[in-house]
């Protein structure tokens, strides 16, 4: 019962052993998502099924979360003054 959580790099080296396309697909949709915000769907996406992957899952969730933040303030100031 003495058994001891992974580190962080630990942990990312088994995400990316076991599921290296959602890996790699929330890095860089994350980062392009800063260019083109649709591009936050795909970050939201894999970040997503990173928690399921990762024993730390805040460290999916923070791509979600950011996926996510980037396309509705996207959606926000873009669309919503068209339908006022």
């Amino acid at each position: 019962m003495n058994e001891s959580r992974p580190t962080l790099m630990e942990d990312l080296e088994r995400a990316g052993q076991e599921s290296m396309p959602h890996l790699l697909g929330a890095v860089v949709s994350a980062v392009a998502s800063l260019l083109v915000p649709i591009a936050g769907i795909g970050a939201a996406y894999s970040g997503y099924q990173l928690t399921t992957v990762m024993e730390r899952s805040w460290f999916g969730l923070l791509f979600a979360v950011f996926g996510v933040v980037i396309l509705g303030s996207w959606l926000v100031l873009v669309w919503v003054p068209y339908l006022l």
